[in-house]
């Protein structure tokens, strides 16, 4: 990997519907220091705008008395939803209401006198997967994250691969069923609307409703379908209770599904799943290679293992830092 030349700090911000996080590193990408809180969306961006400066603020004072006398060089921002072709604004963000248009680049540009380069979330973190990661040495790198919902990264000899528009890879909204259950986008079918963390509570509390036997999820959520979550789901599969096994089969094979589609279309020699829903382990996985061993064309599932994320909670930051190298390095992607 290119690693931007003199010395100097550079600083990754990851904004969530959730959560914000904004990280210090070296050049190299060693973290300096990271910084979390909550992300209040009641107010509109201008509040978390000036919450992710002070935590960037923050986050610089540690690092520099770790590292005396480093200037800030560079920003990177992740975060969800369409961006414009230049990645200086939110076009529409659906965990972020209000946000719509929203300059973001522009923000931290005149906040801290630095050059700051933008991403879409998902596309961020699978740049940091395919640098640092589980993708590290390898060419050509798919990324899914599936929790709430599912979005993906297309890395291509180190960067990452946007389409026309700066809107490729969004994996979650390809079409699996065509008369499926309706996605958030609007449109019915897509992958998100059946293997996300969403979809699986989602299709526990339908089974439930229609009498099914989910006894064992209905006590984790003592007794109450809306408090049903997929990590529920996958600690009743992993005492063994046969409709949560159910569940994460036919979650495993939609998703493998997707990933063969992936596979076929852009003949990566990695493919990395993270998010929430990874973290089933062997509940998640072992369907999906088996689905993908099944269903890609045999001679590209023989060269793209399929693994799990490595960065956990870290892969936001770690991926907004890599936008920041890149600025310096000038890899700018496609």
């Amino acid at each position: 990997m290119q690693i931007p030349s003199g010395s100097g700090l550079l600083a990754g911000v990851d904004i969530g519907g959730t959560k914000l996080a904004v990280g210090v590193s070296d050049l190299e990408g060693h973290l300096l220091d990271v910084e979390r809180e909550p992300t209040d969306r009641s107010q509109g961006p201008d509040p978390v705008m000036a919450a992710l400066r002070r935590l960037l603020q923050s986050a610089l004072d540690k690092a520099s008395a770790k590292a005396p006398g480093q200037r800030l060089r560079a920003i990177g921002v992740a975060v969800g939803g369409p961006l414009d072709p230049q990645r200086t604004v939110v076009l529409r963000a659906p965990n972020l209401p209000g946000w719509d248009n929203y300059p973001v680049r522009g923000f931290f540009e005149r906040a801290f006198r630095v050059p700051t380069n933008m991403d879409n979330d998902a596309s961020a973190a699978g740049l940091g997967e395919a640098r640092y990661g589980a993708g590290r040495g390898y060419s050509h790198v798919c990324y899914f994250t599936v929790s709430t919902g599912i979005g993906g990264g297309i890395i291509v000899d180190g960067s990452i691969y946007r389409g026309a528009s700066a809107g490729a890879a969004e994996f979650g909204h390809q079409v699996i069923l065509p008369d499926g259950p309706r996605c958030l986008c609007g449109r019915q079918g897509c992958l998100e609307a059946l293997a996300s963390g969403t979809s699986i509570a989602r299709r526990v509390r339908e089974a439930i409703a229609a009498g099914a036997g989910a006894n064992a999820v209905l006590r984790l959520a003592g007794g109450d379908p809306t408090r049903i979550t997929a990590e529920m789901v996958a600690h009743a599969a992993q005492a063994g209770d046969p409709f949560s096994l159910r569940i994460w089969e036919e979650t495993g094979f939609y998703l493998g599904l997707g990933v063969a589609n992936v596979i076929n279309i852009l003949n990566p020699n990695r493919v990395v799943i993270g998010g929430g829903v990874s973290n089933a382990g062997d509940l998640i996985f072992c369907p999906v290679r088996r689905t993908v061993q099944e269903r890609a064309m045999p001679e590209l599932a023989a060269v793209a293992d399929v693994v799990p994320a490595e960065l956990g909670d870290r892969v936001g930051v770690v991926g907004a830092i890599c936008l920041a190298q890149d600025l310096l390095t000038g890899r700018e992607g496609c």
